[in-house]
């Protein structure tokens, strides 16, 4: 089963009083999608990079391709990358890779200004959430890799876990299936 995401809200920023309070103003908050790429491990994509998620996904293994490559996933009249972040992230094989993903969702970037859209996807082992991530909840960045500068827009808390939010275009301009 193949669903479209909904579109997401974005709060209007605070209206200032006073000339402090316009310098102090920004937005209260702003939508994520929530991902757990790997048990009880996070990431956040900008709503408006994730397209569609498909359950059950069918894909082409591609002999020789990357060890972070499920393989090629067709997609309306093409055939585009999946990957499995978990193995992104530990720069080898995902141990807990042993069967296709739960679900697949659909992305999109562009490689540079003005150039089209590209697409990717990303196996997931549950269906993404959306959430509102406060100016306050930002943190820095995982420690546990050298992934993380390369990949990741910003980081914040979520319910006491670190997420970090990834670029799209960093992540499939890099690690292409």
């Amino acid at each position: 089963m193949d669903m479209q995401l909904p579109p997401v809200t974005v709060e209007e920023p605070a209206t200032a009083e006073s000339d402090a309070d316009v310098h102090e103003a920004s937005w209260a908050s702003a939508a994520a999608r929530l991902l757990e790429y790997a048990y009880g491990a996070f990431i956040a994509l900008p709503p408006h990079t994730t397209l569609e998620i498909i359950e059950n996904p069918l894909f082409l293994v591609v002999p020789g391709a990357a060890y972070y490559a499920y393989g090629l996933l067709p997609w309306q009249g093409r055939h585009i990358p999946l990957i499995d972040f978990d193995a992104v992230q530990r720069a080898h094989q995902s141990p807990h890779r042993t069967t296709a993903p739960r679900y697949a969702l659909v992305v999109a970037y562009q490689s540079a200004p003005y150039a089209p859209l590209e697409h990717g996807a990303i196996g997931l082992t549950g269906l993404p959430q959306t959430i509102q991530v406060k100016d306050s909840e930002w943190c820095d960045l995982p420690t546990d890799g050298d992934i993380w500068p390369l990949l990741a827009l910003s980081c914040f808390r979520h319910k006491g876990l670190t997420v970090p939010i990834l670029d799209t275009a960093r992540l499939f301009g890099t690690y292409h299936g």
